[in-house]
């Protein structure tokens, strides 16, 4: 006999409810109070390193422009709807508007300016064919150094890994949107 599983309305997999979290699980995801927080606590102890990571790029080598770009870059090759949905407000904040938006998530170099181009370019071919060409980085170090360009692909695989991670546990999107303001301090925490 087999089982039918109806998948549009099953959930994968069942996120602790807030009111049953650990004390430990609860200040993790006080940080950042989001669905991903919830679905990274069902591991046993990655959700606070990956919270970390991510707040790691907040302080790091990248503008707020430069990493919004990268993630919605990303969001839109892994057709992340909840990658989008958090950073296209920050990508708004960053000061790109809807059209130079859509030239990022679409890919459209030409619309671009030349380092902002080379940075999609960069990315894309990380994304697609899992490494980037020798022109597409020799295009990029124009216009960023080496470190930059580590925190660039480091960003964008942390993102991928983040998209890829949703989408297969399906994880249902925010009611709202969640604020990246404490993250820092998961860094900071984890650190010590």
């Amino acid at each position: 006999m087999t089982t039918t599983i109806d998948t549009t309305t099953t959930p994968r997999v069942t996120l602790t409810a807030v009111a049953d979290m650990t004390p430990e699980q609860r200040a993790v995801y006080e940080k950042f109070e989001s669905n991903l927080t919830r679905a990274l606590l069902l591991t046993k102890n990655s959700a606070a390193a990956h919270l970390a990571l991510g707040g790691t790029f907040t302080v790091g080598l990248l503008s707020l422009l430069d990493r919004e770009v990268i993630v919605l870059r990303v969001a839109k090759l892994r057709d992340s709807e909840f990658e989008r949905l958090l950073h296209y407000p920050l990508a708004k904040k960053a000061g790109l508007n809807d059209t130079e938006i859509k030239a990022i998530e679409d890919g459209l170099y030409d619309e671009l300016p030349a380092c902002r181009a080379a940075l999609v370019r960069y990315v894309t071919e990380c994304m697609v064919d899992h490494k980037a060409s020798a022109d597409s980085f020799f295009a990029l170090r124009e216009h960023y150094s080496q470190n930059e360009i580590a925190e660039i692909t480091h960003l964008a695989g942390h993102s991928a890994m983040t998209a890829m991670y949703l989408a297969s546990l399906d994880i249902p999107l925010d009611e709202g949107i969640a604020s990246w303001g404490r993250l820092t301090e998961v860094q900071n925490e984890f650190k010590s």
